[in-house]
């Protein structure tokens, strides 16, 4: 599943199912660039946390790639915890990429 849709992800969708990978397009806005190549595809709301677990519930994805930053990433944390679905990168990953000042911390950290 690839949340986000837009130009870059239509390529990423290609070059996903050019691997033998079935893809599923997830995006805020009908008709977006990877709806149109993806096996199937959703409009939802990324940032409203019940849409996208609804959508991600009904699909069962094994994979859930974020390819963009408004995503409800609480909640993609907390289901690849429960072993829902892998994320990657990780949901952490995705959650550093919506906090400016976290992405700060751990540049220092490191």
């Amino acid at each position: 599943m690839l949340l986000g849709s837009g130009e870059l992800g239509k390529e990423v969708i290609i070059a996903l199912q050019r691997l033998g990978v079935e893809v599923i397009a997830v995006d805020r806005y009908a008709d977006a660039p990877g709806h149109q190549v993806a096996h199937r595809a959703h409009v939802v709301s990324m940032t409203d946390p019940e849409a996208l677990e609804k959508v991600i519930r009904q699909e069962q994805p094994h994979v859930i790639v974020p390819e963009i930053e408004a995503i409800a990433t609480n909640l993609l944390v907390q289901l690849e915890s429960a072993g829902v679905a892998r994320v990657t990168p990780t949901a952490r990953a995705a959650q550093l990429t919506m906090n400016r000042e976290g992405i700060r911390r751990l540049a220092a950290e490191t």
